[in-house]
């Protein structure tokens, strides 16, 4: 996407993000394992449901909400936002179902991060590796 174009998708939203208002930086596109200001382009009507890629159909979004939203429907996304408030709840309420929740939560971070590693190192060169002709 041009530059033109992305820059008309941001400045729909005043540079912030149109899932949880969180403001963006122009510049940093993209994910990364500590995002400040990092956005991607979320497209409304997801490519796959027959959405365009033309700028009318993108608005900016923070790259942790863009992926928590993924290819969900918006009423997927209100399902979850209601049990993330329910769950917010009982884990404020140190209920036994707050608490596995917690245990859950932090173990899913946990496989989020070692998959991340994981591909970064398979991606990327390896010094001892020749190249390939």
């Amino acid at each position: 996407m041009r530059v033109h174009a992305l820059g008309e998708i941001f400045a729909k939203t005043q540079g912030h993000c149109h899932f949880c208002g969180d403001p963006l930086v122009f510049e940093n596109r993209g994910w990364t394992d500590k995002p400040n200001g990092h956005w991607e382009v979320d497209h409304v009507i997801q490519r796959d449901k027959g959405g365009s890629k033309k700028a009318d159909n993108c608005l900016p979004a923070c790259t942790i909400c863009n992926r928590l939203r993924w290819h969900r429907t918006g009423a997927s996304v209100r399902g979850l936002l209601l049990l993330g408030v329910i769950a917010a709840k009982e884990i404020k309420n140190h209920t036994s179902i707050g608490r596995e929740l917690t245990r859950l939560r932090n173990k899913r971070l946990i496989e989020n991060q070692t998959r991340r590693i994981a591909y970064k190192w398979v991606t990327a060169p390896h010094a001892n590796e020749q190249p390939v002709d």
